[in-house]
């Protein structure tokens, strides 16, 4: 489920108008709707807000069952945070091209250290990658 479906499927569920939603979490009525309809990202610093004002987690809001993204975020390095979050921010288009240049990578990356023997990604990391 993505961000915009979560939104408008947990406001209805806790009986909010698009309306009532903004002013809780205290952002312009046109903002939130460009969240609910997709044509812009919510920040990340309002996910919180968000969150609370639903009373739900930000891991609710992005369609994820309950524990999946657990102590995920710790175990991150910064850089992987950011092609994370870089993936999150784009379109849907450009999130194909994202992966596919990742999965182009991490190929090479793996053939690269074949040739040379050096260790490189494990075998089951570049299939899930």
């Amino acid at each position: 489920m993505s961000v915009p479906e979560a939104l408008k499927k947990l406001r209805k569920t806790v009986g909010l108008t698009q309306k009532q939603l903004a002013e809780k979490a205290n952002v312009s009525l046109g903002t939130y709707r460009t969240w609910e309809q997709g044509t812009a990202g919510m920040p990340l610093e309002m996910a919180l807000t968000i969150a609370q004002a639903l009373d739900c987690t930000p891991n609710d809001l992005c369609g994820w069952p309950p524990g999946l993204n657990e102590g995920f975020a710790e175990s991150l390095k910064p850089e992987e945070g950011e092609l994370l979050y870089c993936y999150r921010q784009s379109t849907e288009k450009r999130r194909s091209k994202i992966l596919e240049t990742a999965r182009d990578q991490a190929e090479l990356s793996q053939a690269q250290a074949e040739a040379s023997g050096e260790e490189g990604l494990e075998a089951d990391q570049v299939r899930s990658a």
